[in-house]
């Protein structure tokens, strides 16, 4: 007799989702992974869009990820009007995506995933039984904060960072004070590790397909992508290695990478393209047992040696910014022409891309954005099958609770998902 199990709603993740268990008597017959956020269409509200309004529109995605959008989106536009932009405009952006991995992967780390390892319920619970930890946590997460506030103009959709340029550059001051909160958390960022070292005690699941973007010394945009199987392409041709089809169950698209359910990530950077600071790759180097080429369970103290990173790389762009001093960077004006341009950066949960292309007056013609999460949710949706089936007889308490934190291992961003849908 067959019987469905329905996680709804998904918990301690960004966004609305839910999860069916298909079932005929103990037998898993499929699984059903389904974001239900409502579509947004935001590549279609940016057609007949001026150029200089594409950054400020597409960032609205999600609160969470604004900063990574914005600057890939103006990384995309200044692609397709031959913009070139100085050292201390690209030191800021790359600043800011920093700061949006601190922050964000402070926050899955110490508030969504730990109260799995302590097996509280969540936050509330979290702050009676582990106070010290959660301040911690939050304290880290603080400092990207403060970041993304001072160097974006706001915490969320950044208006400082523009076309061709800043509003303002930092000053001294500004610099030195952001310098003071990175070094009050970094032995904290440091020791993270150590809370997030051991994984989730459920049965094996898929080796992951690893992509990420393959970093660039001159430019925050990488023009390549690297895949497990050491292949890579460019960027700049990404529809012909990345595929989107519509699925009935669920509002993001699905995608593939070179028919692949691909995994990105924190796991999968440093699966594929490690290029880390002192403290954190002496991290991966103790941990590379726990994270090279294994699955998902690994994200979490990936995430956590990434942090311990972005912590020590931010304190250097800032000793960078302090050394260059304040030039006034203003915005370039900038006149329309015809173009198409194309950028791609890692964010917190993986591979952002944005395209567009504009005509001779400057208004958008065409917008495609492929987000992390959509990426993931092809090799989501095959562990929980893997995982499901693998607690067949199991108690369905279990079996569910098992699946929910998978799904946090891969810190889904569900807003971003679901933005593509086609109607």
């Amino acid at each position: 007799m067959g019987s469905v199990v329905e996680i709804a709603p998904l918990t301690r993740l960004e966004g609305h989702g839910s999860v069916r268990v298909y079932r005929e008597g103990s037998r898993v017959e499929r699984v059903e992974l389904r974001f239900s956020d409502s579509p947004r269409l935001f590549e279609a509200l940016l057609l007949g869009k001026s150029f200089t309004e594409v950054p400020e529109i597409i960032c609205r995605i999600c609160s969470l990820c604004s900063t990574v959008h914005k600057v890939t989106a103006l990384l995309a536009v200044e692609d397709a009007l031959g913009i070139e932009v100085s050292e201390v405009t690209t030191l800021t952006r790359d600043l800011m995506l920093q700061a949006g991995m601190i922050q964000d992967h402070a926050l899955h780390l110490y508030c969504l995933v730990l109260p799995d390892l302590l097996g509280v319920r969540g936050v509330a619970e979290l702050a009676r039984v582990a106070p010290d930890l959660l301040k911690t946590g939050l304290a880290i997460k603080k400092a990207g904060n403060q970041i993304l506030e001072t160097a974006g103009g706001r915490l969320i959709h950044p208006v400082n960072i523009r076309l061709g340029g800043l509003g303002r550059c930092l000053n001294k001051k500004e610099l030195l004070q952001l310098r003071d909160e990175l070094l009050k958390v970094l032995p904290a960022a440091q020791e993270a590790h150590r809370l997030f070292s051991t994984p989730f005690p459920f049965p094996d699941l898929a080796g992951p397909d690893f992509a990420a973007l393959q970093p660039s010394a001159s430019r925050l945009s990488a023009p390549l992508c690297r895949m497990s199987d050491g292949s890579t392409f460019a960027v700049r041709d990404y529809r012909q290695h990345m595929e989107e089809t519509v699925v009935s169950h669920s509002n993001a698209k699905l995608s593939t990478v070179r028919g692949r359910h691909a995994t990105v990530g924190a796991l999968a950077r440093l699966n594929l393209s490690p290029d880390l600071e002192k403290h954190a790759s002496e991290l991966f180097s103790a941990h590379k047992k726990e994270l090279v080429g294994k699955d998902i369970r690994g994200n979490n103290l990936a995430q956590a040696v990434e942090m311990c990173h972005a912590t020590e790389r931010a304190l250097r762009l800032i000793d960078r910014l302090i050394e260059l001093g304040a030039r006034g960077e203003q915005g370039t004006d900038t006149s329309p022409r015809e173009g198409t341009g194309c950028a791609a950066c890692e964010a917190p949960r993986g591979i952002l891309v944005h395209s567009y292309a504009f005509d001779s007056r400057g208004i958008c013609t065409w917008a495609d954005v492929i987000t992390p999460t959509a990426l993931n949710q092809g090799a989501l949706a095959r562990d929980l099958l893997i995982l499901a089936r693998a607690m067949e007889g199991e108690e369905t308490n279990r079996m569910t609770t098992a699946l929910e934190r998978l799904i946090r291992c891969y810190d889904p961003c569900i807003s971003c998902s679901v933005h593509v849908l086609s109607l």
